[in-house]
């Protein structure tokens, strides 16, 4: 990564840069919904059953997972907001987002209000002598002070802060990346079979899906599956099959006969490997019976031709764990709650 430019009073009128978010301006709403399999958004959520605790009755589960509509709003944040940190000075161009989701009957499921930040414009500020003098400097600092300093080399580009009214509060650290041609890819049968995108995680006793101590993968792409245990009977018979299991199949088959020339793709979470760490911070009750402890977000959006004309599409897959009973190994048990859904600009 090459120096960041000097800082210059000319970066306090610069008009704002939001990078890829800029795409994202506009209300997004389901795209082709009277298409029953692929046409709505889609929810997996595993809740302690009624009764249940994890003293004496533990990793009884209550599973949801139902078709949803959505409107998601995008704000462009039109001044820029200027974080100082001495040699360091960084310049934040913020999206505002409000999200809106219902059943089909039109019950309300899920609202969320927060902010996407597009974090790449850094500046170096070395001391000056008006700075020295103003803040007392001497006999520390001098002027041309920071110019060789070492400078804040983030490896992120954007960042995503929400307030979800269950009592949650989400921070997530990620990047954008280079636009790829074509249209995203998903896989098809075993290769499918994912705990990274499954509503079944390893930590359910396996799930249901081990034979002889060993895992057992299982081809989505294909009807009645085998189940050896009762325990996530529900998961793997559900109607919405296999998007029950793997949601984000349903943003494969969305897409599978579109022309998509190409698209860009985000990627956000809570925890990284390594470096600057994003977090949740949940209310006390929330905390005790059911803490949410980890978020991952993939964002796609994509150009599509049609009829003659080009067309955003947006598309994402989220996934939030939630920790609650203990698994058949003694640890925790780790519960994925997933949304999906394909989106368009409303007209």
């Amino acid at each position: 990564m090459k120096r960041p430019p000097k800082y210059t009073p000319n970066a306090l009128t610069e008009p704002a840069n939001y990078g890829v978010l800029k795409q994202l301006e506009g209300v997004w709403v389901n795209h082709n919904p009277t298409n029953n399999k692929t046409g709505w958004g889609l929810h997996t959520t595993c809740m302690p059953s009624p009764g249940t605790n994890s003293e004496m009755i533990p990793g009884k589960f209550h599973f949801l997972c139902e078709n949803y509509t959505e409107e998601l709003t995008f704000t462009l944040v039109p001044d820029r907001v200027r974080n100082r940190g001495g040699t360091n000075e960084q310049f934040c161009d913020a999206v505002k987002y409000s999200q809106s989701i219902k059943d089909l009957k039109g019950k309300r499921l899920h609202e969320e209000n927060g902010m996407y930040l597009w974090l790449n414009t850094i500046y170096n500020h070395p001391a000056d002598e008006e700075s020295v003098a103003t803040d007392l400097g001497k006999p520390e600092l001098c002027s041309r002070d920071g110019s060789h300093g070492p400078d804040f080399k983030p490896f992120y580009s954007v960042s995503r802060s929400g307030t979800i009214p269950h009592g949650s509060t989400i921070q997530l650290i990620g990047h954008d990346d280079p636009k790829e041609n074509g249209k995203p890819h998903f896989p098809h049968g075993v290769q499918a079979w994912d705990f990274d995108h499954l509503a079944i995680s390893p930590s359910m006793g396996c799930a249901g899906t081990c034979q002889d101590n060993n895992p057992m993968y299982i081809d989505l792409d294909k009807p009645n599956p085998p189940i050896l245990e009762q325990y996530t009977k529900r998961i793997l018979t559900h109607e919405l099959y296999p998007y029950s299991v793997r949601p984000d199949l349903r943003l494969r088959d969305a897409i599978k006969d579109q022309n998509i020339i190409d698209y860009v793709f985000i990627h956000m979470a809570t925890i990284q490997d390594g470096g600057a760490q994003g977090g949740i911070i949940n209310t006390p009750f929330v905390q005790k019976f059911t803490p949410v402890t980890e978020m991952q977000f993939r964002m796609w959006i994509e150009t599509v031709i049609e009829d003659g004309k080009k067309i955003f599409q947006l598309q994402y897959e989220q996934i939030q764990y939630f920790e609650f009973h203990f698994g058949s190994n003694g640890e925790t048990t780790r519960w994925p709650h997933i949304q999906i859904n394909t989106l368009r600009k409303k007209e």
